[in-house]
């Protein structure tokens, strides 16, 4: 089950709400693991870059996931993680309105 953490107040408003319960992409069809700095490519087709990617590891990787950060384009967003973790994580994109 993906789980949904909201860091900033403001990014929540009724057409955010609305776009989480229409999109089925929000949610991974499978396990999607870390892949280090090759990077795991998710595709989302919001024909945007304005929006909150949000990664949580779904395992405990001992210490070795290192830092995670995004590679943002309109159509997908790349995960990377800096250690050799490969465990599988979750995931949220949230379009900002």
């Amino acid at each position: 089950m993906t789980h949904l953490t909201w860091v900033d107040a403001t990014a929540v408003n009724p057409t955010n709400l609305n776009k989480l319960t229409q999109e089925d992409d929000l949610k991974p069809p499978a396990p999607v693991a870390f892949a280090g700095s090759t990077g795991r490519t998710i595709t989302h087709n919001y024909g945007h870059t304005d929006y909150q990617v949000v990664v949580n590891p779904v395992a405990d990787p001992a210490g070795f996931l290192g830092e995670i950060w995004f590679s943002k384009s309109a159509n997908t967003v790349v995960v990377y993680n800096s250690g050799s973790a490969t465990g599988n994580f979750d995931y949220v994109i949230i379009p900002h309105a």
